[in-house]
């Protein structure tokens, strides 16, 4: 015999469900691609190890929602969601990808909230306050990651700028006139 499954999951929130499964899964892939992007040996220990973590855990996320599903006796359907072209931006733009992302999902769970309260459907609403819960801090910390991002970089080009001012143009100097009292 098999395992034993739960009450089928209502089909007014199955598809809600099913977003936040998929919407786990591109974030996955945002964190990775930025994992890529922040992989050199001076941001090993800031957001380049967070990014990695987090791929992993929005992965781990995204596997625990599919297990929830099929734990429920419900068949896994995951919606074709366009998923932004975070390949062709700069680090700070791929990073405001995934915390735009990030406010969709948790948009998305206070939908499902408000749907299992609706037809009182207590396992997706326990499960939906867990998921909220968790989101909010990802939110929040993605976002203070991202302006202390802000803050490095403008202070790069700060210093940039600064040692090109030092540096200057070479100066010409003037020529002299040759002295025609000799």
């Amino acid at each position: 015999m098999g395992p034993k499954k739960g009450n089928p999951i209502s089909e007014v929130i199955l598809p809600l469900i099913h977003q936040v499964a998929c919407i786990q899964m591109n974030l996955s892939d945002a964190y990775l691609y930025l994992t890529y992007l922040y992989s050199d040996d001076s941001t090993a220990t800031g957001f380049g190890a967070y990014v990695q973590d987090k791929s992993l855990t929005s992965w781990f996320y995204a596997q625990s929602v599919l297990k929830y599903i099929t734990g429920r006796g419900n068949k896994v359907c995951i919606p074709d969601i366009q998923r932004p072209e975070i390949d062709t931006q700069g680090r700070i733009q791929c990073a405001m990808a995934a915390l735009n992302m990030e406010k969709e999902l948790k948009v998305i769970l206070h939908r499902l909230l408000d749907l299992a309260l609706n037809i009182k459907d207590n396992q997706t609403l326990n499960h939906s306050k867990d998921w909220i819960f968790k989101q909010q801090r990802n939110e929040e910390r993605l976002a203070r990651e991202i302006d202390e991002l802000k803050k490095k970089e403008q202070a790069q080009n700060r210093a940039v700028e600064d040692e090109t001012y030092l540096q200057g143009s070479p100066r010409k100097m003037p020529r002299r006139e040759p002295s025609a009292s000799k």
